[in-house]
């Protein structure tokens, strides 16, 4: 079986930039100066088929206004990686971003692609619209995201792999990882705290980024970070954990991915 792979090969100048693929931000950053770099986007594809792209640029971080030669570039390009190798398929059109033009603050562009990979994922394809909940739903994200750092740092390690179970298995799938490719990315959380990290606690001057159509949602700081992070103290390094919740009809508690 074929073991089919996407790669956003993109160039940015001076700007913030997210790349969504079918509404889930699989790549973020920073681009103070200019920067080219190829963005595995396999995490964003469900099944086989059409997939929207959307690239956002904002101000660069700290900024309100976009710098006047903002840009993106983008082309998705295909591989098969069966063999192990890279092995190129087909490259898709090109696009970039209009020209920044005064007092409008970011710039959107959407484009498609046809996917062809093999798999078909359970995700977050029947998940509830979070924004329309009927609880207060912030206040239950850092609930949920503070277990998390109490699972970590009392070195619950097994309750911790438990609830992000779902979230790796699909990893594995789009990234034809083997098991002990998969098993390995989990280690790596639990060896940096074994080697000095900690998990940080919540606060609540966090907010909700939606995604997926609002079916996920995530904590993220005012930098723009994720909220939940491992930091050493010693170093003053840190490690953020991609963490999506969603939740499901009659399930009284939020799923992983």
């Amino acid at each position: 079986m074929n073991q089919i792979y996407y790669e956003l090969n993109c160039s940015a100048l001076m700007c913030y930039f997210e790349v969504r693929i079918n509404d889930v931000c699989v790549f973020s950053l920073n681009v103070d100066g200019q920067a080219s770099m190829d963005i595995p986007i396999n995490s964003g594809i469900l099944e086989k088929g059409e997939q929207d792209i959307e690239i956002r640029v904002l101000p660069l971080s700290g900024g309100k206004e976009l710098h006047k030669e903002a840009y993106v570039r983008y082309k998705v390009i295909e591989y098969d990686v069966s063999s192990g190798d890279f092995k190129f398929i087909q490259q898709f059109e090109n696009f970039q971003t209009a020209p920044v033009q005064k007092n409008i603050p970011f710039l959107i562009h959407k484009s498609i692609f046809i996917a062809n990979v093999s798999y078909k994922l359970d995700a977050w394809q029947n998940g509830v619209n979070l924004k329309d909940v009927s609880f207060d739903l912030k206040e239950a994200l850092i609930k949920e995201g503070n277990k998390l750092v109490d699972m970590l740092n009392n070195k619950n390690y097994k309750l911790f792999i438990d609830k992000l179970s779902k979230k790796e298995k699909n990893a594995a799938i789009v990234m034809y990882l083997n098991a002990s490719e998969s098993k390995s990315r989990i280690s790596k959380i639990t060896d940096e705290i074994e080697d000095g990290f900690k998990a940080v606690p919540i606060k609540n001057d966090v907010y909700i980024e939606y995604s997926a159509y609002n079916k996920l949602a995530t904590l993220k700081r005012l930098n723009r970070m994720p909220a939940l992070y491992l930091e050493n103290s010693q170093t003053n390094e840190e490690i953020v954990l991609d963490i999506r919740f969603c939740g499901f009809p009659g399930k009284d508690e939020f799923e992983i991915f």
